[in-house]
């Protein structure tokens, strides 16, 4: 038995799946399976995976294109894992050596994990989304579709999943799939999630890269590629997660100065004065009217 399944969708992104499946190869002192689930994939992207093929660790569901996202496709695919984890990876990422080992030891305690949720923007700067699934208040945004993250970086229990009541399936328009599944996990009774404060994957977001071709995504995947070979590159990785911490918490200041701001602006207003009158003048009737019938 395998430790864990690492599950690849992919459609359309020839020219970066192989960046993604090399980073899920590399994966040190664990034992792992990679399902690259083609949704409707063209003759591209099966040159791409094919010199890969000759690795028994991979394997390739090549599908016609499924319904929306091709989420059911997914479903069907994990059907045939028997690995204890699932850990996700989109086909534009990639997972540092580390990744599977330390999602290992997260789900000994929590059925869903995920690693510190950080994307990498264009210009090599680190981006933190404050969510943490250990904390109910963001269990609950998440519920809501308010949060929650992306697919890269996310892993759960087989256990967690088969006891899901639907598993993969097709999103409703306007919900994104990744969210739309995530959602399933925090209805469980007794649901325990975990979020890490180590960054084990790289995101690039898409919606950030409209601007950029097929080959200049390549270029930058292959340029990470390379600095995570370099032994320094921890220390580097490091050095910028708390740059994007410390500029998340001087953005979160600033909303809380602005906020206030405006508070003290609305408050100025006679609209505010005439409220806030006729608030104390309804709380003076009742307490005549408590006096009166008490």
């Amino acid at each position: 038995m395998t430790d864990a399944t690492i599950l690849i969708p992919t459609y359309r992104h020839a020219t970066l799946l192989p960046y993604a499946v090399r980073s899920a190869l590399a994966q040190e002192q664990v034992d792992i399976e990679v399902f690259v689930v083609g949704d409707g994939v063209e003759d591209d992207t099966r040159q791409a995976l094919a010199p890969f093929l000759a690795d028994p660790r991979i394997r390739f569901f090549d599908c016609p294109k499924g319904e929306r996202n091709g989420e059911r496709l997914r479903h069907d695919a994990l059907q045939e894992s028997t690995a204890p984890i699932v850990c996700y990876l989109g086909d534009d990422d990639l997972l540092l050596p580390g990744h599977v080992a330390h999602m290992r030891e997260l789900l000994t305690d929590a059925g869903f994990a995920q690693d510190l949720p950080v994307n990498v923007w264009p210009d090599g700067s680190l981006r933190y989304n404050a969510f943490n699934l250990g904390r109910p208040e963001f269990v609950e945004l998440l519920a809501a579709g308010r949060g929650g993250g992306g697919l890269t970086g996310t892993s759960h229990t087989r256990s967690a999943y088969d006891s899901l009541p639907f598993g993969w399936r097709p999103a409703p328009q306007g919900v994104p799939s990744d969210i739309h599944m995530f959602q399933q996990f925090v209805s469980i009774p007794g649901f325990t999630g975990v979020t890490s404060d180590r960054l084990t994957s790289l995101q690039f977001p898409s919606p950030l890269r409209t601007h950029m071709t097929d080959d200049a995504r390549a270029a930058e995947l292959k340029m990470w590629q390379q600095r995570i070979l370099d032994p320094q590159f921890p220390a580097e990785l490091d050095a910028l997660v708390t740059v994007a911490a410390r500029q998340g918490a001087e953005r979160l200041k600033l909303t809380a100065v602005r906020l206030e701001r405006e508070l003290d602006g609305i408050q100025k207003t006679r609209w505010w004065r005439a409220r806030r009158a006729a608030a104390e003048l309804r709380l003076v009737r009742a307490l005549r009217t408590r006096r009166l019938e008490g």
